[in-house]
Formats: C-alpha cells, sequence, structure tokens
C-alpha cells in the first residue's frame, strides 16, 4: 500500500530489484493519494519486473463496520478513529487480496513491506552484544558467542559476496525456517534508522564504494546509518510463503496468519534470523506529504528522537566486507546509465514536482485536507 510516496519509490525498487531480486509486485494506491506511481513503475518494468497496480480500492471486500463498507463517506463529522479503523482495515484486505492472487499465480515467497522498510541481511556485528533472550545470562550470551566464532549458527552462512541475494540464501537450505511445512510465514525484527549525519555518514564515507556520477546523500540506505539497538526493536515484518497461504482473513499485517507464523508475536529474536527489516525515517522531503498530512513536522522530530543510538557496522554495503554497495551491483545489472536514470535522476524528478505541489497547495488548503479527512474529537 502506498500514499504519495514517488520520492521513496526508485531507491525501494532498484535495492529490492537487486538484493531479493525483486521481479513480482503488487502495489495498492491509496485513493486519498495525490501522485500517480505509474510513470516510476513502468519504469522499472522495462527492466523485467512484472508489476500490478491497484487502484480506486478494486480489490475491497465489505467488512461489518461502516468504515470497513467501500462506499463509506469521508465528511467533516467523520472523526480520527474510523479514519485510522478504516486505514488498518483497507490494509488487512489489500494484504488478503495480494496473497491470494499471487497464491493462484502459483508464487512461493513473498515478502510484505512499506516503502520505507528495506529487508537486509542479518550479517553479526561484533558491536550488537549478546542475544536479547539471553538478557544477563553470561553463560548464554558465550554459547552464542562460540557458535559464531566457529561457524556453525546460521547466520554465519550468508553469503558475503555483493552478488549474493536472499532468494539464494533460501534455495541452500542453511536457515530452517524456510523449510518448516507448518510455517510458511517468518517473521523478520525490525528496526528505526533515523534522519541522522554525522562525521561518520557525510562526505567521502557515505560516498566509499558509490560510483562518483551517483549522490550516496540521495539514498537513505547510504546516507543513513544510526539506528535503535537490536535489543530495541519494532513489530516486525513478514515474509509469507503464498504457495501455503490459506485464505484466511489476516487480523494483523504484523503477523498475517496468526499460529502459522514463527515465534509467539510480532517481536522477534533478531539473533536467531538470517534477515532483518530496516526501517528509514529518511529526510524531510521524503517524509513530508502534499494536502493532508497525519504526521507533520511534529510526528518526524518525534520519530527521531531515539536514545542509545548505534552506528549499523553492516549498511549500507551490500556486503559489509570491501567498498562494494547494492547500488554498484545494481548499476552492474541494469548498466550504470539506467542505472542512474530509475534511481537519482528520477527521485530529483520526484521531489522537485513534490515541492511544486506543496507549495501550489498552499498552507490553507492543508487546513481544509485536515477538516475535511480528518478532524479529530472534540474539534
Amino acid at each position: 500500500m502506498i500514499k504519495d510516496n514517488n520520492i521513496l519509490l526508485p531507491e525501494w525498487l532498484a535495492y529490492h530489484y537487486t538484493v531479493l531480486p525483486l521481479r513480482r509486485l503488487i502495489v495498492g494506491v491509496d485513493p486519498l493519494s495525490h501522485t500517480d506511481p505509474k510513470p516510476i513503475l513502468n519504469a522499472y518494468g522495462s527492466i523485467g519486473m512484472n508489476i500490478s497496480v491497484w487502484t480506486n480500492d478494486s480489490y475491497w471486500v465489505d467488512g461489518r463496520e461502516a468504515h470497513e463498507k467501500k462506499d463509506f463517506q469521508i465528511t467533516n463529522e467523520t472523526d480520527h478513529e474510523a479514519l485510522r479503523y478504516r486505514y488498518k482495515y483497507r490494509q488487512k484486505v489489500f494484504y488478503k487480496s495480494c496473497l491470494q492472487h499471487l497464491h493462484d499465480e502459483m508464487r512461493t515467497w513473498t515478502l510484505l513491506v512499506d516503502t520505507d522498510e528495506y529487508l537486509a541481511f542479518n550479517y553479526y556485528d561484533e558491536q550488537e552484544g549478546p542475544p536479547t533472550w539471553c538478557k544477563k545470562n553470561v553463560t548464554c550470551a558465550k554459547d552464542y558467542l562460540k557458535s559464531i566464532e566457529d561457524g556453525t549458527h546460521l547466520r554465519t552462512k550468508l553469503d558475503r559476496s555483493p552478488a549474493a541475494t536472499v532468494a539464494e540464501h533460501i534455495d541452500k537450505h542453511v536457515d530452517e525456517q524456510f523449510d518448516k511445512v507448518d510455517k510458511p510465514c517468518i517473521i523478520f525484527g525490525r528496526y528505526l534508522f533515523v534522519s541522522k549525519d554525522s562525521s561518520s555518514s557525510s562526505g567521502r564515507e557515505i560516498q566509499r564504494g558509490v560510483d562518483p556520477d551517483f549522490n550516496a546523500t540521495l539514498f537513505h540506505t547510504l546516507r543513513y546509518r544510526h539506528r535503535s539497538s537490536l535489543s530495541s526493536f519494532q513489530l516486525g515484518k513478514p515474509i509469507v510463503d503464498v504457495s501455503r497461504y490459506d485464505g484466511r482473513d489476516l487480523n494483523n499485517i504484523h503477523r498475517p496468519l496468526g499460529g502459522m507464523c514463527t515465534g509467539w508475536n510480532a517481536y522477534v529474536h533478531n539473533a536467531a534470523m538470517s534477515f532483518r527489516v530496516h526501517h528509514y525515517i529518511g529526510s524531510w522531503e521524503t517524509f513530508r506529504q502534499p494536502g493532508f498530512d497525519a504526521r507533520g513536522k511534529d510526528m518526524f522530530d518525534k520519530r527521531n528522537n531515539v536514545r542509545d543510538l548505534v552506528v549499523d557496522n553492516t549498511t549500507p554495503r551490500y556486503s559489509p566486507i570491501g567498498d562494494s554497495t547494492w547500488l554498484t551491483q545494481f548499476a552492474k545489472l541494469v548498466g550504470k546509465e539506467k542505472a542512474l536514470e530509475l534511481t537519482q535522476k528520477m527521485r530529483i524528478r520526484e521531489e522537485l514536482e513534490m515541492d511544486e505541489m506543496i507549495t501550489e497547495m498552499g498552507k490553507g488548503a492543508q487546513l481544509h485536507d485536515w477538516d475535511k479527512l480528518n478532524k479529530k474529537p472534540g474539534k
């Protein structure tokens, strides 16, 4: 599901084209979007991606509540809670339709993430500390470290070459979670990357390993390295083997298949996983939205107010050793000029268009949208 995310799309598509490698994608466009993602998605179709775009709630299935009806009318009397519940219901209906559609196409592992989230190899970092399940158990922590050092832990089986992909790793069958017959849904830990530049993540450092014709500051996965601790996780995000999807309703997008997902809830012990999800707040230019913006600058600042930040030493390199990045690999796959057009140049154009749109709408339009689309109780 996307809403006015055109600035984010080029990097997200290029990254996952390289790292997964993503070749089949279904996009649901929020009917309140001011922008059209189709030109961007069509451009990625030219490099072999099969992309379906679902608009106007074409996948909608009516529920019992008023806000779960397709013909639900938003007026000045519509309260904040109804809109929030409608948004969550739309997500669940979209994901269910998406999983069923890909099941019918006889697809397999399908990642369910947003356009500000990136699936990353969970390479071991010496600075990450003991696993969350060990807590203060020194013996537990030592045993885990020993499994890393002697190469028996599944994280040591991750390919560190620039050309490694998620699909290839799954096919090697070194992570038994992908082979469990009764668990076609795996939850990955999700970690927040804040919008912080520093001496360790600016200038020549973030440009290292990147062709000089690419500006690394225009790529969130290259620019931002400060994240929450691996012990301070968000609700996880799933990957689902849709070939085993049974058509059930989805009650929680973080744990869509309930007991058929790994673990007991949507919080994950990262140290036991081959992959994790990186969630980028990004720059203010990419965070803001035209017209009605339920988040705004206050939310941007609040999300960035994270304590106990650490520098992620496994990013932004596609391979944590040497000077290779995922962007370098993408350019090898599609050619440098094509890569420039599909990422940096496209992002710059979209940002300029967003600037013009927000300027044209002006403050009055945003206030009007707020009154019309998201009137809070008591206002």
